[in-house]
């Protein structure tokens, strides 16, 4: 969280400290019930939610201020993947990366759309940068004109970008402004499901902090799974090596890939073929909700696709059939910004665990 009036780091330590407790417990019922392994993990699901909801408490009354006086403005980098109709709803603020061409600089999904790059990829690979300082200073500058007293950012892993970082460094300079900024530690749909949890706690008249402690916990639990279509991409990009990209384009081996915990791209599975490829991408999300719901949580589902639209619908309309408990099954597209590192076909299936 970034602090104005001096008191928010102290309830930044104050959330962690309790979270920590929280986690202690937790693994102090594990060691107790042994080898029951059910009764330990619902114990350890209590003392998390317990922390979460005490650390929320906890910050909403170390005098942010009157939640009635709050306005709160949601911020996004556009390879946080949104759908458009909750960024309409919502009003969510964009900070589009730039996606970079030999013959010019184009803004994600403002005067670039996906299919444009994938048209142009026969022809070239582009770079892609963080937002412009400038933009992001125009965007807090619009927030504030407003009439906005807060604002959340929620931004892609400061593992893979630097967008985190630079927004934080700008909001920091907000006098005017109560800031946060969440790094997901992931990307695209996966990171996009926090955001959604966001805008809907704003939405619904939650306190700045308490929104911000239920966020952060539910981005640490949730995951997003990358089904890639080549490794042509992966290889260009300098993300695997001449020989991995030989041998497995050779066998046609399909990985899988997700965030780790430092939010940095790795390889969770390998598969053959494009068939079995979506199947354990679909499987690793299942797994993920599987286990969440046996803890006693709830769980929505988000399905992007980056020009591979009939094989995404295909997924969603099985993850509705198996768990029709999951809060929502949200689609939208992939931005061009993460296509552009893993080429045309990705599909990605996001768990958010609330």
């Amino acid at each position: 969280m970034i602090g104005n009036n001096g008191i928010n780091g102290a309830i930044k330590q104050g959330i962690e400290k309790v979270r920590g407790l929280g986690d202690a417990v937790a693994a102090d019922a594990a060691a107790v019930f042994g080898e029951a392994a059910e009764a330990a993990a619902t114990a350890v699901a209590t003392a998390s939610d317990a922390a979460e909801t005490v650390a929320a408490t906890v910050a909403a009354a170390a005098g942010e201020g009157d939640a009635e006086n709050q306005r709160i403005a949601v911020l996004v980098d556009s390879a946080t993947d949104v759908p458009p109709e909750v960024v309409e709803k919502y009003g969510v603020f964009i900070a589009p990366l730039h996606v970079n061409y030999s013959d010019g600089d184009f803004l994600d999904r403002v005067t670039i759309q996906p299919e444009e790059v994938y048209r142009r990829f026969e022809t070239e690979i582009p770079k892609t940068s963080t937002p412009a300082p400038a933009d992001i200073m125009s965007l807090f500058d619009r927030i504030a004109a407003e009439g906005y007293t807060h604002v959340i950012a929620v931004t892609i892993s400061s593992g893979l970008s630097g967008t985190y970082d630079l927004v934080r460094s700008i909001a920091s300079g907000r006098a005017d402004l109560q800031c946060a900024v969440i790094d997901t530690k992931s990307i695209g749909i996966a990171a996009g499901l926090t955001a959604v949890l966001v805008c809907e706690l704003v939405g619904s008249g939650m306190p700045f902090s308490q929104v911000i402690a239920r966020a952060e916990g539910t981005a640490e639990r949730s995951e997003g799974f990358f089904c890639v279509n080549t490794l042509e991409y992966l290889y260009k990009g300098g993300r695997i090596g001449a020989a991995t990209y030989a041998i497995g384009s050779k066998l046609d081996i399909r990985p899988t890939i997700k965030c780790n915990e430092e939010g940095k791209y790795v390889v969770c599975a390998k598969s053959h073929g494009r068939k079995g490829s979506l199947k354990k991408t679909v499987s690793l999300a299942k797994k993920v909700a599987a286990a969440a719901l046996e803890e006693g949580r709830s769980v929505r589902f988000a399905v992007a696709h980056g020009d591979a639209e009939a094989e995404a619908r295909v997924i969603v309309d099985d993850l509705k059939a198996e768990f029709p408990q999951a809060i929502d099954v949200i689609f939208c597209q992939i931005s061009p910004a993460l296509v552009v590192h893993t080429g045309p076909g990705l599909v990605g299936v996001g768990v958010s665990v609330l």
